[in-house]
């Protein structure tokens, strides 16, 4: 009988303790050939880009985005054109751009745009390397001569 009294009072103490134990903390995840769903059917956006220590200017009319297929093919809007290509990862998380480049619609824009998305473009192919925090992506190149932040479409910054 004195068991059940003290499970019952130490019950609702217990309940407590429990639900406001913090739960661990999400740590950036390397994406690899094996999590690679992680980043597949999800819209990310360009925030900055850095490369060789410059950071250009980020036109915010100027929409920049990606996306990763689980088919191997990346996808996504470079300010004025489409485009398209292959990425591939190793188990180590090796990021690769094979192919000769990525193929692109061919529309004219203003010359700042066409810049910027050439630059995109550029910056996008140096890069080895995908880290995911939450609904944030960071790709870099070795030694982060190369880095470009995004944010998921549809989630507060």
């Amino acid at each position: 009988m004195k068991l059940i009294c003290w499970t019952v009072a130490l019950l609702p103490a217990a309940l407590l303790l429990g639900c406001t134990a913090t739960a661990p903390k999400e740590a950036p995840t390397v994406i690899t050939s094996e999590n690679i769903a992680k980043l597949s059917n999800r819209q990310w956006e360009l925030k900055s880009i850095s490369t060789d220590g410059s950071q250009p200017v980020m036109d915010m009319q100027a929409t920049m985005t990606l996306a990763f297929g689980a088919d191997g093919k990346a996808t996504g809007y470079g300010s004025v054109n489409r485009f398209t290509g292959a990425y591939s990862l190793t188990p180590s998380g090796q990021l690769t751009w094979p192919g000769p480049g990525f193929a692109t619609t061919r529309k004219a824009g203003p010359p700042e745009l066409m810049e910027k998305e050439r630059a995109y473009l550029e910056a996008l192919r140096k890069t080895d390397r995908a880290i995911l925090y939450k609904h944030s992506l960071q790709l870099q190149a070795e030694g982060e001569s190369t880095l470009l932040l995004f944010h998921e479409a549809g989630f507060p910054e």
